[in-house]
């Protein structure tokens, strides 16, 4: 027995033994260590004062201050084990700063580092209020103003020049001298009897944290005669349309939309699904300092557009295009490059000549220039700067619609679209539109917008005409426009924001009146449109705005359904007035329509006019919906009677994400009319929208073919107004 039991003894000793004697091995060979800080980075304030630091370790340990941070301190350099030490600082009157601390175990080799980030009370500044200046050809010192409080000695220059292969001509002699704010260099003469040439100096410095601020000034040196070129004006530049200028010439003006401004031009739908959005900013206008003139110019590359919004800029235009387009006429230069940037000066708003006023005033020489528009309202009220459905846009990575033409009408009754892209970061905010009356500044513009028109044009290229002039905002502040409606121009008679509907027939949400079915018994009934204010996009869900799509009873949104906006893309469910219906009456060889009845007793004015938007909600073909409308007034609301002719209007196609056109709009499109004062003084009038042909999309053509199925159209918005 006993033998039975030594026998596994002996073999579970041995094996203990042999355990031991590993695990002495791996204790030896790879010995336990630690150090660390439990946090590595700490930014204290620019006052006095101490921090501490948790550090782990199971050995002793130093800490090492550089020499040079003489404004950091500890009890002593060496440490042992789990501790907390106390890093004193002293008060920074200058600018941000760092200590880069290393811990160090001796005894198993580690390290591990601290870095303590001080604030200081002074901003680091380094910028050429001038970032182009121009030397003689025959060489010697340039001074150009810089701005600068950082030492000089910590500035890195560099001289750029555009040819790798040129001789370098900028001597490395730099200099600054703070009590006159000047840079100073030298320059060797231009042998060059005929060319200029160019070179960039750029500056950079480093702060204590790692940021780097920058700073570029573009030189140009004459030729060996000492010559730039000659002064022109702006009718001698466009003198040159249509062709390359090959001569020494050079514009004066101020520059009025600063580099990469999101909404400085369009982006261009190069094809129903793909926007080119690179050249908005190669983009910016220049305009003749009596503001008379504009030119739009366009430069050869993104980082060739170095222009500052409000400077006075002197351009070379030798190796640059002038174009022109006809009916509007306007004009275009293309090729500029940062190096034919003569001088550029820091301006202000107030520089620009003082261009105010209304619409009916523009003409075409406003074209490129900025203007204040002066009585001005957005009569939509509902909505925001782009009402469109998101999830066609560049916010969830698609490119299907680049920008939404906004509706505004003036004190005299005329209207121009506020053009607004899709990169403009305010466009949805959340913020809702104002809609009392004031003044909208901005640059005039001509652009076509084949999502709101379509073949109304000889040829293809002239499709999309919304106007002869737009105006583009180059900021937020260029909208000075009252929030409050009761402080603007406009009194209104009725007004349908949202949709109120009893027995199928829609009540005005504002004013009295309704709006119903040119087809008997068939009821009018609520569906969707784009008008939520945002946020939007995949990280804001849900209807949370407190003003929902901007239509409010008190302080309360009207919008309240819960899957509003419940993809982030801003739609609004419930918000619009739809029918259902087949709009080709076969049988009377007419259209069916929407029919608004509403009052128009007690109102004198000289301005009455109505607004709406409208969408043809196609559905899943795209196919039947009527594309050809008439607006209409009478005093007697028979469909079978005749009618006053007011104007004609196109609804557009909601887009199929299977096959998206080019005439095809993720939004509702809105609508202005004058209205005849014919119309006042009634008890009772009626307005009718209309379908006015008996033609529509077969799903791929803007209007080939007869109406042949019921399709839905909506009404999103719909008001007549007049001038109080």
């Amino acid at each position: 027995m006993k033998s039975k039991i030594l026998k596994h003894i002996v073999p579970l000793v041995l094996m203990l033994i042999a355990f031991q004697a590993c695990k002495k091995d791996v204790v030896e060979l790879v010995p336990f260590s630690e150090l660390g800080a439990q946090t590595n980075e700490f930014i204290v304030p620019n006052t006095a004062g101490e921090v501490k630091v948790k550090v782990l370790s199971n050995s002793e340990f130093t800490v090492d201050i550089s020499p040079e941070d003489t404004w950091l301190k500890t009890d002593g350099k060496s440490f042992r084990g789990d501790t907390t030490i106390t890093f004193r600082f002293e008060a920074n009157d200058s600018f941000n700063r760092m200590a880069v601390v290393p811990l160090h175990s001796e005894q198993y080799g580690r390290y591990d580092t601290v870095y303590i980030k001080q604030r200081g009370v002074m901003e680091a500044k380094m910028q050429f209020p001038v970032l182009n200046t121009s030397v003689l050809g025959d060489g010697g010192t340039v001074n150009v103003d810089l701005n600068a409080n950082v030492p000089f000695e910590d500035i890195d220059i560099q001289v750029i020049y555009p040819d790798a292969s040129v001789e370098p001509w900028v001597n490395e002699d730099f200099n600054y001298h703070a009590q006159d704010s000047l840079l100073t260099f030298s320059v060797q003469p231009n042998p060059d009897p005929v060319n200029l040439r160019s070179v960039q100096v750029k500056l950079t410095y480093v702060d204590g944290w790692g940021a780097q601020i920058s700073s570029t000034l573009y030189l140009v040196q004459a030729n060996a005669n000492n010559e730039f070129g000659t002064l022109v004006d702006f009718p001698q530049v466009r003198a040159w349309a249509g062709e390359r200028i090959t001569s020494d010439i050079y514009i004066e003006g101020h520059i009025i939309s600063d580099a990469k401004n999101p909404n400085a031009s369009e982006y261009l739908q190069t094809t129903p699904t793909a926007i080119n959005y690179t050249e908005n900013d190669k983009v910016t206008y220049i305009q003749s300092f009596d503001g008379r003139y504009g030119f739009k110019i366009v430069t050869s590359t993104a980082n060739d557009n170095i222009f500052e919004r409000y400077s006075k800029v002197k351009i070379l235009l030798k190796g640059t295009t002038v174009n022109k387009e006809s009916n509007p006429d306007f004009y275009t230069i293309t090729g500029v490059t940062s190096m034919m940037v003569l001088s550029q000066e820091e301006g202000r708003a107030s520089d620009l000549a003082v261009k105010s006023k209304y619409i009916s005033e523009l003409t075409d020489d406003d074209i490129f220039t900025f203007v204040t528009l002066k009585d001005v309202e957005f009569p939509i009220r509902k909505g925001s700067f782009t009402p469109i459905n998101e999830g066609y846009s560049i916010l969830f990575s698609a490119h299907r619609i680049a920008k939404y033409p906004l509706l505004m009408r003036d004190i005299q009754g005329n209207t121009i679209f506020l053009m607004t892209n899709t990169n403009v970061p305010y466009r949805r905010d959340g913020a809702m539109l104002p809609y009392g009356s004031g003044t909208v500044a901005g640059v005039i513009v001509h652009e076509k917008f084949t999502r709101f028109e379509y073949e109304d044009a000889p040829t293809e290229d002239k499709y999309g005409n919304i106007g002869r002039y737009q105006i583009r905002h180059l900021a937020k502040e260029d909208i000075k426009i009252n929030s409050d409606f009761n402080q603007g121009f406009s009194g209104l008679l009725t007004e349908f924001q949202y949709p109120v509907i009893e027995n199928g027939v829609a009540k005005a949400t504002y004013g009295s009146g309704t709006i119903k079915s040119s087809v008997a018994n068939l009821n009018l009934t609520r569906s969707f449109d784009y008008s939520y204010l945002g946020p939007v996009g995949a990280t804001n869900l849900g209807n949370t705005n407190q003003y929902g799509n901007g239509v409010l009873v008190g302080v309360t949104k009207q919008n309240q359904e819960a899957n509003t906006n419940s993809d982030g893309k801003g739609q609004v469910v419930n918000a619009a007035i739809a029918a259902n219906t087949m709009w080709w009456n076969e049988a009377k060889q007419r259209g069916e329509a929407f029919i608004l009845e509403f009052s128009t007793l007690g109102v004198n004015t000289s301005q009455l006019s109505l607004q709406f938007t409208m969408s043809n909600l196609t559905g899943a073909t795209g196919k039947g919906a009527p594309r050809y409308w008439r607006v209409e007034w009478s005093e007697h609301g028979n469909m079978d009677q005749a009618w006053n002719t007011i104007g004609t209007f196109t609804v557009t196609d909601m887009p199929l994400w299977a096959n998206t056109t080019i005439h095809q709009l993720a939004a509702y499109k809105n609508y202005n009319f004058k209205l005849p004062l014919a119309m006042l003084g009634k008890s009772t009038v009626y307005i009718r929208l209309i379908v006015d042909k008996n033609l529509a999309s077969d799903g791929n053509s803007y209007a080939s073919e007869p109406m042949t199925a019921a399709s839905n159209t909506g009404i999103g918005y719909l008001a007549v107004r007049y001038n109080k």
